[in-house]
């Protein structure tokens, strides 16, 4: 079968299944399948092979016996191939013996399944997903080699089951990495916080072009090392390595920050790490506690940051994806680990990447830092890097971002490529001298120390401000915070030296730590609404319910309701429906049950007399209000009755991006161009908040009007139901935001 059928095949089964219950569920079924459909593949290889080859699994759990079906009708299915699941091949799996001796190929069964579940309630529906799981040809190379494309589609599947900081590393950027480490045969390279299996594979696919014997093949297979906590993807990453040829992968289903870094020895240490790391999490005080104090941090990345250090061997090489907040974050800990790296490791380069790679997963803005375990040729003494190059990656011609039909390319690392072995400064200055754009340049080890650690070097110019998630942006906030108020009590103490005849005491002390404090706390409430109906659009913001009707046919009704409109001349033919939209304008992905439309597909104009609500109604002494833009909402009241009045609700989209307004009751329209469109058969207070959400990315990108630009952008669209539980939960959050 086409492997890009496959997952969404499997997908439209396990709908109709009651036991299955959102993305996890779905994606965590299909991968205990995966492995052993994987497994019993390479147990042909094995016994093909070797002498007297004996399963690990017994007979009757092993694939070939219980799940092919050979189409005689003996294959099990319905009631009894539920009670074989759940009652002898669960438990078993579970329950087998692993020893001290027992072979890694083998432990990696009872590892695999110690944690997984079983979900489906209907065997006849698991019987269908089976037999789409074992038609997959396996044996046959292109096929097999081709098999990762699984795993991005199943992690793409992943946006509402995942959490914050865990998301799919574009292949182009893990080949990238792999390849300008510059493998070698001998080498051991690592991964403490591995997933499917990413970064391993690019490792091994650029390792593999440097195998000449078959010694090599054998340190080839030994190569890798990857640690993974969570069970879904750790099930991925050994099916993932058997499918590579590593028929006893080293990959431990663990957490990497669990243990005392001070007690890693050198045989615990690697020669190259390649990994990205999960960002936005805050760890425990018992995973704290086993760092170094001055090191400790609650970010999750920061904490890996300190774990690659302790296990980067000497001469060793690191490759690191790490967000921004890392780059220019100033609380203790950053500054402590940031300083240790420039000390203690040759931080070299540091790649400045482009928005949206990680899309939809986060809107995070990453880095690659490149750091070696060396000390630099001519470093100024107390410290091992000499300079650190820093180089921003523009986004490429013709995109504005990447998407799940324009993603990440390889060759769009070739600037990169170019750049690395030629390097240059790149700057742009204005005609007085001064620098207006700093696309690459250079930095002495002193200077960025006197810049207090600040590696966010070569910024992109006027990027779009980061819509964080709630959590993530509050974190980031407590952070923030923090640092100025240690800074404040610094300020302070110097104040209060002074005015008693000393001398300034404490150098950390900032002058604008007040004002900066101020601001981002004034700041807080507007990005926490923004925060909040980014989650909202993006279907964050409360959960999706299987049952209800997708938005696709809600679509359909609607534009029978338009049909009917233009059939009685209260709307016109050129007011049906906007362009299509094409697949490279989505932005992100979205839930099987949405559906993206343009505003024209869900709304009526309002503003002439064909598609105006003919009505007598008044509100005030015979009067009725007047709307109009540039002014107050309610800009007067007119005692014109025999005007045509409007029936609410509609959405009103005035001159300027800031003057969207939801107005609730009847009308006259002011004859100044304001636009108003009435939803059809949509939640008419859901649209306000996403056209508000617009309006306001139209402003980030510098535009103050032009609603043909609201006209083109791609909306997403959830069912009617979930459009009413979004609607409660943004209005139950932003009246808490105003207290």
């Amino acid at each position: 079968m086409a492997l890009t059928n496959f997952v969404k095949s499997i997908r439209n089964i396990m709908r109709n299944d009651a036991g299955i219950n959102g993305d996890a569920q779905r994606i965590e079924q299909i991968a205990w399948m995966l492995f052993l459909k994987v497994y019993d593949e390479k147990e042909n290889d094995w016994e093909f092979n070797e002498d007297n080859y004996v399963s690990f699994i017994p007979e009757d759990c092993r694939w070939r016996n219980w799940a092919r079906d050979d189409g005689t009708g003996k294959a099990m299915t319905a009631d009894a191939l539920l009670d074989f699941v759940n009652n002898t091949l669960f438990p078993t799996l579970k329950k087998l013996e692993v020893t001290p001796t027992t072979p890694m190929r083998s432990a990696i069964v009872q590892t695999t399944f110690q944690d997984a579940n079983q979900y489906m309630k209907d065997g006849v529906l698991l019987r269908q997903v089976i037999n789409v799981i074992d038609q997959l040809d396996l044996g046959d190379y292109e096929e097999s080699h081709a098999f990762g494309e699984i795993y991005e589609a199943i992690l793409k599947e992943m946006q509402s089951a995942g959490s914050a900081g865990e998301f799919y590393t574009p292949r182009a950027l893990t080949d990238f990495m792999a390849d300008i480490i510059q493998p070698k045969v001998g080498e051991k390279m690592a991964d403490f916080a591995c997933g499917t299996g990413g970064f391993i594979t690019s490792w091994l696919n650029a390792l593999d072009k440097k195998v000449k014997t078959a010694e090599d093949r054998e340190q080839y297979a030994e190569s890798v090392f990857g640690i993974e906590k969570k069970q879904f993807p750790y099930m991925l990453c050994v099916t993932n390595m058997l499918l590579h040829d590593i028929d006893s992968p080293k990959i431990m289903h663990d957490n990497s920050l669990a243990k005392d870094v001070l007690n890693y020895t050198d045989d615990d240490k690697f020669d190259v790490v390649l990994m990205n790391p999960p960002y936005g999490g805050s760890e425990k005080n018992d995973i704290k506690k086993h760092f170094p104090s001055d090191l400790t941090s609650s970010e999750t990345a920061d904490l890996f940051v300190v774990l690659i250090m302790h296990r980067l061997k000497e001469n060793g090489r690191a490759a690191v994806i790490l967000p921004d907040g890392f780059l220019f974050g100033t609380d203790n800990a950053k500054m402590a680990i940031k300083e240790k790296l420039l000390r203690e490791f040759n931080v070299h380069t540091i790649i400045r990447l482009p928005g949206s790679i990680f899309s939809p997963y986060t809107s995070i803005n990453t880095n690659i830092i490149f750091f070696n375990n060396e000390k630099a040729e001519n470093s100024p003494e107390g410290f091992s890097t000499k300079e650190t190059w820093f180089y921003r990656l523009d986004m490429p011609e013709g995109y504005k971002h990447f998407s799940k039909t324009k993603p990440m390319r390889v060759e769009h690392c070739q600037p990169i490529r170019d750049w690395w072995t030629d390097r240059k400064e790149i700057i742009t200055t204005d005609n007085d001298g001064n620098v207006v754009n700093e696309k690459s340049r250079c930095f002495k080890v002193k200077e960025l120390m006197a810049k207090s650690c600040n590696f966010d070097q070569c910024k992109f110019p006027k990027a779009d401000e980061e819509v964080l998630p709630p959590a993530e942006l509050l974190a980031d906030y407590h952070k923030r915070r923090e640092s100025l108020s240690k800074s404040i009590e610094d300020t302070i103490c110097n104040i209060e030296s002074i005015m008693s005849g000393g001398s300034t005491l404490c150098e950390s002390s900032n002058s604008n730590c007040f004002k900066e404090l101020a601001e981002i706390t004034a700041s807080l409430p507007a990005r926490l609404r923004q925060s909040i109906l980014q989650e909202a659009i993006q279907g964050r913001l409360v959960p999706q319910d299987p049952k209800e009707e997708p938005a696709s046919e809600l679509l359909k009704r609607i534009r029978k309701e338009k049909e009917q409109l233009v059939k009685e001349g209260k709307l016109k033919k050129k007011d049906m429906e906007s362009k299509p939209i094409e697949e490279d304008e989505i932005p992100y992905e979205i839930s099987e049950s949405w559906t993206w439309v343009k505003i024209e597909d869900i709304t009526i104009p309002v503003g002439n007399k064909t598609n105006q609500i003919q009505s007598k109604e008044v509100l005030k002494d015979g009067k009725v209000p007047v709307v109009s833009q540039g002014k107050e909402l309610i800009d007067g009241y007119s005692n014109e009755i025999d005007k045509t009045i409007t029936e609410a609700p509609l959405i009103m989209f005035g001159d300027h991006t800031r003057n969207v307004k939801y107005i609730d009751f009847p009308f006259v329209i002011g004859a100044d161009g304001t636009k108003f469109f009435k939803p059809i058969l949509c939640d008419a207070r859901f649209l306000y908040f996403l056209v508000l959400h617009i309006a306001s990315k139209l402003r980030d990108r510098g535009y103050a009007r032009h609603y043909s630009l609201l006209k083109e952008e791609p909306l997403p669209l959830p069912p009617l139901s979930e459009q009413k539980r979004i609607v409660a939960k943004i209005e139950e959050l932003f009246d808490i935001i105003k207290q």
